[in-house]
């Protein structure tokens, strides 16, 4: 039992030991257990535990994460720019689809249903996965330019006929 009231919180060191850049962890772990025993001695383990807690939480921030993928095998830059542009692209996804959502709230001429949103969002989302896709796969700049092209043509069209019926489909509705 003495041993718990000697050491902080094992899940909190353990987030810490993920986030951290291993050529950061010893000296800031080391601040962190010193930080820790002086709470400790000042204010008793389970206040001293929930500072250690906030301590551990605050330094979650990019300049200590650096890169969390280096523990894999993998080229970390490389992961690490493909996320980005996935989470560029549904930012830009989830923003163009709140455009709508904002005009509902200050006019009745745009009515757009639940149903509404899911195909856009589909449409959105598969354009910029099919976008991510043919940059990571198609080496040819050439082949690359005429199918993000074709790609972005396609997505207009439908989003045009789906608006307003261009071709006089079905899927415009009425």
């Amino acid at each position: 039992m003495q041993k718990k009231a000697n050491t902080p919180s094992p899940l909190a060191l353990a987030f810490f030991y993920w986030y951290c850049h291993p050529d950061f962890r010893e000296e800031i772990e080391g601040d962190l257990m010193e930080r820790f025993q002086m709470y400790l001695r000042e204010y008793g383990y389970n206040k001293a535990n929930r500072l250690f807690v906030k301590e551990v939480i605050f330094l979650f921030r990019p300049s200590i994460v650096g890169n969390i993928y280096h523990l894999t095998h993998i080229n970390a830059m490389e992961i690490t720019n493909q996320n980005k542009r996935l989470f560029t692209i549904v930012t830009i996804a989830l923003g163009i689809l709140s455009i709508p959502l904002i005009a509902m709230i200050f006019t009745t001429e745009v009515n757009w249903k639940i149903f509404d949103f899911i195909i856009a969002g589909v449409l959105l989302l598969g354009t910029g996965l099919m976008f991510e896709w043919i940059l990571r796969k198609v080496k040819s700049a050439k082949q690359r330019f005429l199918l993000l092209i074709s790609l972005f043509a396609a997505l207009i069209l439908i989003w045009a006929e789906l608006a307003v019926g261009i071709f006089g489909t079905p899927f415009a509705g009425t």
